[in-house]
């Protein structure tokens, strides 16, 4: 019998398996192997022809140069039957794997595109509540502005017991220890490298279509989250602006921010509730640390409703212009706006006298003077709050800015 059949035939059966055992073929098994082998009859794919090169360079031997037979250091791999045996193990190996990975990739390929599809699908639709686009003037224009007064079907593949047999390899190598070692190397190469084009040959036909499903059902999803509660009532906006502000009261600004968004994108410009969502969308932004979009809704507030909500809206837009930076070239050059916000305190001061925001105020006015260099009106604005204040949190932070900045301490 043929030195290669059986133990073609060991090898097919135990790579359907996929096992992480390297099988290896003796010379003695070879010598009694039978007169067929198990082929799975698949060919392999365009542009990934059977091998036909010369054998991969990691087998050359150390030294680079071809060594001649009958010397010592006699390399097996430059043996020509090394070479044939490395080529006939490989495209057996391609084609024993090929198959099963393809059918896993057609697997894979639906259960991966419908996932990316789901989500693609949510993404989408809840980009225009998430991106919405408060204004579109630049920051610092608006600043300049300030002026206060499934699854397919998978065919089953068959079983190896199945296939029909081939003629395989030869005769003439008969039990060459080259040509054996060869035909191992190259059905370990041949298997890893059908396993992987298998896979991914198989995900390529399903995947597109699976995501086409996905895509839908996950704007479905997306769909019924945003406008419809638990129990399957179509929520209205008003509703919308209860879960906005109940999010906003349990600090998770950027659910309350989505629900603002969802009002702006769907009320008519003189709804009931747009207004609000605008304003509370600026406090969130504020909150959540995303400070020049927060500046940008309250100028915007400010310019189009001077009257409404004024006494927050400008002490807000004064602490954020202490904290913002614009002009400058990637920030080479840019500057705050101490300035600007000194202004608006002190105009704040005088026109609220009464609010209960007023040593707040009176705190971020004494630190634009430190900005500014005034030292002499920031102690003098730091000892009102101690003076007006006293024993409270701010009045002993007051006193530490004081301390920090000048040499006058009537307090130790």
């Amino acid at each position: 019998m043929s030195i290669l059949k059986k133990a073609l035939t060991v090898f097919t059966v135990a790579s359907v398996l996929f096992s992480s055992n390297i099988l290896a073929v003796s010379a003695a098994e070879l010598e009694n192997a039978s007169n067929s082998i198990v082929s799975n009859n698949v060919k392999a794919p365009a542009g990934h022809p059977e091998f036909s090169g010369p054998v991969p360079a990691n087998y050359q031997h150390p030294s680079g140069q071809p060594v001649q037979p009958g010397t010592i250091n006699n390399d097996p791999h430059n043996d020509p039957a090394y070479g044939m045996g490395f080529k006939e193990g490989y495209n057996v190996g391609y084609r024993e794997t090929y198959q099963l990975a393809y059918q896993n990739g057609l697997r894979s390929g639906e259960i991966n595109g419908y996932e990316n599809g789901v989500k693609e699908g949510i993404s989408r639709f809840n980009s225009k509540y998430y991106n919405y686009n408060y204004t579109s003037e630049e920051l610092s224009n608006l600043i300049k502005k300030i002026n206060i007064g499934g699854r397919g079907v998978i065919d089953e593949i068959e079983t190896v017991s199945n296939k029909k047999s081939e003629k395989f390899g030869p005769a003439h190598h008969g039990n060459n220890p080259n040509y054996t070692m060869g035909f191992n190397d190259g059905i370990i190469k041949g298997r890893y490298d059908g396993r992987n084009d298998g896979e991914r040959d198989g995900s390529k036909v399903t995947y597109p279509a699976a995501f086409d499903r996905g895509f839908v059902e996950g704007t479905r999803r997306a769909d019924i989250n945003v406008h419809y509660d638990s129990t399957g009532k179509l929520l209205t906006i008003e509703d919308q602006y209860a879960i906005a502000m109940e999010a906003f009261s349990r600090g998770d600004y950027n659910k309350a921010t989505f629900r603002f968004n969802v009002i702006l994108v769907e009320e008519p410009i003189n709804g009931q509730f747009r207004n609000k969502a605008f304003w509370y969308a600026g406090l969130a932004k504020m909150n959540n640390g995303e400070k020049e979009t927060a500046l940008s809704i309250f100028i915007v507030y400010n310019l189009q409703f001077p009257e409404t909500m004024k006494e927050e809206t400008t002490l807000n837009i004064a602490k954020l212009l202490m904290e913002i930076k614009t002009g400058g070239f990637i920030g080479i050059g840019s500057t705050k706006h101490f300035d600007k916000a000194k202004c608006i305190l002190e105009w704040w001061i005088s026109s609220f006298e009464s609010s209960k925001q007023l040593p707040e105020a009176y705190f971020k006015l004494g630190e634009c003077y430190e900005k500014l260099k005034d030292t002499n009106n920031a102690v003098l604005t730091y000892k009102k709050i101690v003076d007006i204040y006293p024993g409270t949190t701010i009045a002993e932070d007051a006193k530490k800015r004081i301390k920090a900045i000048s040499s006058w301490w009537p307090w130790d």
